[in-house]
C-alpha cells in the first residue's frame, strides 16, 4: 500500500509553488485562493513542516518545500506525458470568415486577437470583397460579415450588427480656428463620397433640410479610404463612427455635430450563416464573442 498525501493537495501545492501565487493556482485549477491555501495547509499537516513562507502578497517556497517541488515537477511532467499519449488528439476546427473590406481592416482584424486567445483550437481563414457571400453556393465560407442588408437566401440567417451612427468627420485642421458649426456651412467645404455605402450625402441633406450641392465630390469605394482621405485633411466624409473609432480616438478626425445636426443610425452590417450550422461549435463561438464586443462597443469599454 502506497503511504502518498492527498493528490488534490499535491497538485494544489505544485501549482502554487510554480505560480508564486495561492490566487494564480486557484485561477489555472479553477478553484478559490482559500481553496488552495487550505489543501497547502492539509499537506504540510502531513508532512508536520511548513513548505511556504507566506506574505501579504506572495509566497514563497521553504528549503523543504523547494526540494518537494524539484521532486514533483518531473513526476508531473511524466503523468501528463503519460495522458497526452492516451488521450484523442485534439480536433483542430477552421472557421472561414467573408468579411466586408472596410469592416475587416477597420474593426475585425484589430479585435480578432481576442478571439484568437479565447479559442485557441479554433483557426480563422480571412476572405474580403464587397459583394456578399452566396452561402448557398459557396461551400468553402462558414460565416458572412456584409455591408448593407443581404439579398434573402433560403436556409441562411442574417442577424443585424447593431445600428451605427454616420456622421460628417474631418481632420480637426480643416475647421482649425473657426467658431461653430452649423449643418448648411458645410457646403463650404469639399464632400468625401463613399459609392458603396448605404448612406449618401443625399440621405444626409434631406434629413438636415439641406439642398444636395451640385459641386464636384473626390469618391473612394472603401469607407476605410475616405476616412484616410478625411484624417489627410481631404475633405468631410460622411461615414459611420464604427470605421473611424481608430482616428477619432486619437484626435485625427472630429466628428460634425451640435445642436443643428440630425444624425443617421441605421443597420448598416449583417451576419450571415447558414441555418444548419448554427449550433456548430466554432460558428456558436464566433457569434457569441461577435456579440460580446458588439455590446462592449455600444457601452464605449
Amino acid at each position: 500500500m502506497r503511504r502518498l498525501p492527498s493528490f488534490f493537495s499535491l497538485r494544489a501545492f505544485e501549482a502554487a509553488a510554480r505560480l508564486g501565487s495561492f490566487r494564480r493556482a486557484g485561477e489555472e485549477l479553477h478553484q478559490t485562493p482559500s481553496a488552495i491555501s487550505h489543501q497547502v495547509r492539509s499537506l504540510e499537516s502531513w508532512f508536520d513542516r511548513p513548505l511556504f513562507v507566506r506574505q501579504t502578497r506572495r509566497v514563497t517556497l521553504t528549503a523543504e518545500g523547494q526540494r518537494l517541488l524539484d521532486r514533483l515537477t518531473p513526476a508531473f511532467d511524466c503523468i501528463e506525458e503519460a495522458c497526452a499519449e492516451l488521450r484523442a488528439p485534439e480536433q483542430k476546427l477552421e472557421l472561414a470568415v467573408h468579411c466586408a473590406p472596410s469592416f475587416a481592416a477597420k474593426w475585425l482584424s484589430p479585435r480578432l486577437a481576442h478571439f484568437m486567445q479565447a479559442h485557441p483550437g479554433i483557426t480563422i481563414r480571412m476572405s474580403s470583397s464587397a459583394e456578399p457571400a452566396d452561402l448557398q453556393r459557396v461551400e468553402d465560407i462558414d460565416l458572412d460579415i456584409a455591408y448593407g442588408l443581404p439579398p434573402a437566401q433560403p436556409g441562411v440567417v442574417v442577424e443585424a450588427l447593431g445600428r451605427e451612427i454616420t456622421m460628417p468627420m474631418c481632420s480637426p485642421r480643416l475647421i482649425d480656428g473657426r467658431g461653430p458649426i452649423a449643418p448648411a456651412d458645410l457646403a463650404q467645404f469639399t464632400w468625401i463620397e463613399s459609392p458603396l455605402n448605404p448612406v449618401q450625402w443625399a440621405d444626409w441633406c434631406a434629413l438636415n433640410g439641406l439642398k444636395l450641392t451640385d459641386r464636384a465630390r473626390p469618391s473612394f469605394d472603401r469607407g476605410s479610404l475616405a476616412i484616410a482621405a478625411a484624417a489627410d485633411g481631404l475633405g468631410i466624409a460622411l461615414e459611420t463612427t464604427r470605421f473611424a473609432q481608430g482616428e477619432l480616438a486619437r484626435g485625427e478626425l472630429v466628428v460634425l455635430d451640435g445642436p443643428g445636426f440630425r444624425r443617421i443610425e441605421r443597420e448598416m452590417h449583417f451576419l450571415c450563416y447558414r441555418k444548419a450550422e448554427r449550433d456548430s461549435r466554432e460558428i456558436a463561438a464566433f457569434r457569441e464573442w461577435l456579440g460580446a464586443e458588439m455590446a462592449a462597443d455600444a457601452r464605449g469599454d
